[in-house]
């Protein structure tokens, strides 16, 4: 079906396409991968939905923001197409659904996070199973691969590899989407995702964001606060966006401003990572409906609000760059009618974010930690970790070790096959052949006892489980198991950090070209044309 035949189809309220979205759809169609930056609110996301369609195949979304993932699932399936978000499944239900997907037709749009990307071996398995069937990767807020690739979601930095685990050198369309990336940055994403067009949109600046940085030099976080009630009333009755960027501390963080305001104004929430899969649905379905007015977000999870009528945006906290300001600014006013942004600048918010950029990316001491943790010992072939039970800081530095091939992952199962039970007589007997080499059925003793490779095992276990032969009866303790391909050596090392040295100093340098354009008196809007060169 043609491309306006299926917007016609699916999306009946919309007349036409908008800025470069029609030239990103044929790119795709015509086998480009695309990188596309448009605004935020500018509809990134019919470029996916349009593309993938007319493709005739499946289109696998890779997001970090799950509240998105949530909303953009459901607005698919209404529509009457067919899609899942692995984000918030239990084990149960995400076993079926992989195991149906492997066995039928896959939905027209998949959608799940980096993390998962990272160590789901049943997902991977079930991909590389169906491979042929999608025709069209997309990987969301791409920015973050660079902005957050390093110290914060790292997953982000492990998506190609995860590519080429599935489709080797036969990648299918990509598309890398966001609303703002530097020159430096677009080159990285541009080698690494294969990329052969970027596409940029004509209407970066989005005239409806009316933006003010409101510097309060010497001011203390009471000054912010009294602010920020200036502006509540302002703006009495509309919905309120402010992100904390923190979620504990004493001051200024989600829980501390929703404890401070949840009995002056009506309809206050906080929306964090700590917060259950319900807590988060029902502040979204408040702030989306109007129960709820004004919500206090980290930075990570407010960029997954998407409700258009947001009137309004405050940045309690400086941003780390001009760039990220313009990303979070730009939940606001998505229905194009006017909004307005507020970014609360003090010295005290300047001395905050740059020791939080002090305390970001790999140090030697963690790096060394993480090396010293993964080192195999005499006669030992391979290993595991437990992706899910790592700190960021050890995610951040296995990262590296794995992108400059210290050690590479050779197999993504579980833990121990106690997780598993025999459905059939075949699947039983499968099962029992391997419980004999270890009575608490733990992998690594499986394969050095039976001499069998991981990875066959690994994959073994898949395929009955497609099968239907073996099924899960507990959560699963997820395992990506490791070899070691070279030593971390002195120097190695010493190249290592000094990447990641030169990394901070330009992440740091960037935050202090922010905060000179606001103490030289700059206006929002010019520093954001400026480092997006609009």
């Amino acid at each position: 079906m043609d491309k306006k035949d299926l917007l016609r189809k699916y999306f009946p309220k919309i007349e036409n396409f908008q800025d470069v979205q029609e030239p990103a759809i044929d790119a795709l169609i015509a086998g480009e991968n695309v990188l596309c930056l448009m605004p935020t609110g500018g509809g990134k996301s019919l470029i996916y939905q349009i593309a993938g369609l007319a493709l005739g195949k499946a289109t696998l979304v890779i997001s970090p923001l799950v509240a998105l993932m949530n909303q953009q699932c459901k607005q698919l399936t209404s529509l009457g197409l067919q899609s899942v978000n692995f984000s918030g499944m239990d084990y149960r239900k995400q076993f079926r659904t992989i195991t149906d997907m492997a066995n039928g037709v896959l939905p027209k749009f998949i959608f799940t996070s980096p993390e998962r990307v990272a160590n789901d071996g049943y997902l991977e398995y079930m991909l590389k199973l169906r491979k042929d069937d999608i025709g069209l990767v997309v990987v969301d807020e791409v920015h973050c691969v660079s902005q957050w690739g390093e110290g914060f979601r790292p997953a982000y930095r492990n998506i190609p590899l995860f590519l080429d685990r599935i489709f080797a050198a036969d990648w299918p369309r990509v598309l890398c989407l966001t609303a703002t990336l530097n020159e430096k940055q677009q080159e990285q994403i541009y080698k690494e995702f294969r990329i052969s067009k970027i596409i940029k949109g004509e209407k970066l600046w989005r005239e409806n964001l009316h933006l003010e940085i409101i510097n309060l030099k010497d001011g203390k976080e009471e000054t912010k606060d009294s602010e920020l009630e200036r502006i509540i009333g302002e703006h009495a009755g509309e919905k309120i966006l402010v992100f904390a960027h923190r979620k504990k501390g004493n001051k200024g963080t989600t829980r501390t401003l929703y404890e401070k305001y949840k009995d002056v104004y009506e309809g206050v929430a906080y929306f964090d990572s700590d917060m259950g899969d319900r807590d988060k649905d029902a502040v979204m379905q408040g702030f989306m409906d109007g129960s709820i007015k004004i919500v206090f977000a980290t930075s990570a999870f407010g960029m997954g609000v998407d409700i258009t009528d947001i009137r309004v945006v405050v940045n309690y906290l400086i941003s780390e760059t001009v760039e990220q300001y313009y990303q979070e600014v730009g939940r606001g006013g998505r229905d194009g009618k006017p909004a307005y942004g507020y970014l609360l600048y003090t010295n005290q918010s300047k001395r905050g974010r740059r020791m939080l950029l002090n305390q970001t990316l790999c140090t030697e001491s963690s790096l060394r930690n993480e090396w010293d943790d993964r080192k195999l010992g005499e006669g030992k072939a391979f290993d595991h970790v437990s992706y899910e039970t790592m700190t960021e800081e050890q995610r951040t530095a296995f990262a590296l070790l794995m992108d400059y091939g210290v050690i590479s992952i050779i197999a993504k199962g579980v833990q121990s096959i106690k997780c598993f039970e025999g459905v059939t007589e075949s699947g039983k007997a499968y099962l029992d052949s391997l419980s004999k080499f270890s009575k608490t059925g733990l992998m690594k003793l499986i394969a050095k006892k039976s001499g069998k490779n991981i990875n066959t095992i690994s994959l073994e276990l898949w395929d009955k489980c497609v099968k239907g032969d073996i099924r899960m009866k507990l959560a699963p303790s997820k395992a990506m198991f490791y070899t070691i391909k070279n030593e971390l050596t002195d120097e190695l090392q010493d190249t290592i950090l000094a990447d990641q040295e030169e990394k901070k100093r330009a992440r740091v340098a960037a935050f202090e070209s922010f905060v000179d354009g606001i103490e030289s008196g700059q206006t929002a809007e010019q520093l954001v044309k400026r480092a997006l060169d609009i």
